[in-house]
């Protein structure tokens, strides 16, 4: 009898843990099952209570209309040169300047890696008018500097680099340096190698934060030539109409590059994020 009763209460467990499970799954899902359902309606059907899960017809038009007749081709382009662009260079600069706090004992080391974690603390509204004082009187105001140049390096990346080249053992420079090579050559050829899942993890983070970005953009690109997507999405919305069908179809369209780069490194995002550890 205590058997049975011992065999009962792990299937409920069990079965309360899938429970719940599934509607927590839910609670996620359904909200991008509706986006993706809304995408392909027309706008006034949107909003007919109670909601339809299945379209009466499929409307294209709101993926091709904002394409053909609007220049979301444009802001596409733009949010995937600025967020390349950041990515690839928040990689490289992070890099080094982890791999210098992490392998290196000069003057003003830790005091600098006390000034990054504290600028780790300041939100990004609070340098935005700053930001822009410098970017206006650079001239960079509407232009790919403007948007690329100010966000290239983050302190957190900096952070995170430095907290996985502690764990990369001294033996491999140390040989580098036996055969003649230089420091450079020593980070380029032997460490970053090493870091590939940091490196991965890393690139998905800045990769996703600057394609998602809203704030910056729309201060620094006024002119639609340099609008990325969520500035797009946000200037498509009048007073007069504005077409929720398009909106919900460019949000859909601008998750494939996201979920594709997702796709691409999401093994070495979880070998990073097992790997990075906080350490002093």
């Amino acid at each position: 009898m205590k058997i049975n009763s011992v065999r009962r209460s792990v299937q409920f467990g069990k079965l309360l843990r899938i429970v719940l499970a599934s509607a927590l799954a839910a609670i996620f899902i359904l909200p991008m099952v509706y986006l993706l359902v809304s995408s392909v309606k027309a706008t006034a059907e949107i909003f007919v209570v109670p909601m339809r899960w299945i379209p009466n017809r499929i409307n294209w038009d709101n993926f091709r209309v904002p394409f053909a007749e609007k220049s979301f081709g444009i802001y596409f382009l733009n949010s995937i040169v600025v967020a390349v662009s950041v990515t690839v260079s928040s990689l490289f600069f992070s890099s080094l300047a982890g791999y210098s706090l992490a392998k290196f004992h000069y003057r003003g080391r830790k005091t600098f890696l006390i000034v990054v974690l504290i600028t780790m603390m300041i939100p990004i509204e609070v340098m935005i008018v700053p930001l822009a004082i410098i970017v206006r009187n650079l001239g960079w105001m509407n232009s790919y500097m403007g948007l690329i140049f100010p966000v290239m390096i983050s302190p957190f990346a900096i952070f995170w680099m430095q907290q996985f080249m502690i764990t990369l053992p001294k033996d491999y420079a140390e040989a580098g340096r036996m055969d003649g090579y230089g420091e450079f050559r020593i980070f380029l050829n032997l460490i970053m190698p090493l870091c590939q899942p940091a490196l991965g993890a890393l690139a998905i983070f800045t990769y996703m934060g600057n394609w998602n970005s809203l704030i910056w953009p729309m201060i620094v690109a006024s002119k639609e030539r340099f609008r990325t997507v969520p500035v797009g999405l946000v200037g498509i919305q009048s007073l007069q109409w504005t077409p929720y069908g398009e909106i919900f179809a460019m949000s859909v369209a601008a998750l494939i590059p996201t979920l594709i780069f997702f796709i691409i490194l999401r093994e070495r995002l979880i070998k990073g994020m097992a790997m990075v550890g906080i350490k002093s």
